[in-house]
């Protein structure tokens, strides 16, 4: 027997990986604001397969801010 490392998000969902623990974390903390940009007029990125394209940038993009210490103004 083998002892692995794992980690588990708030929701209880596990990850082999930290960096996608923590964006899925990232994801569920900022679901609501993200989801209502998306379905906003200043989207323009309406098809499914872009809107998961642009869900994931805003996702890594947040974690970036966060992980470099960027404050917004």
């Amino acid at each position: 027997m083998k002892p692995i490392t794992a980690y588990q998000t708030t929701d209880g969902t596990l990850f082999s990986l930290k960096l996608e623990a923590e964006k899925h974390e990232m994801s569920l903390s900022k679901r609501g604001v993200i989801e209502d940009y998306l379905d906003s007029a200043l989207n323009p990125y309406t098809g499914l397969a872009h809107k998961a394209m642009a869900r994931n940038c805003i996702v890594n993009w947040e974690l970036w801010k966060v992980t470099n210490e960027v404050l917004s103004k």
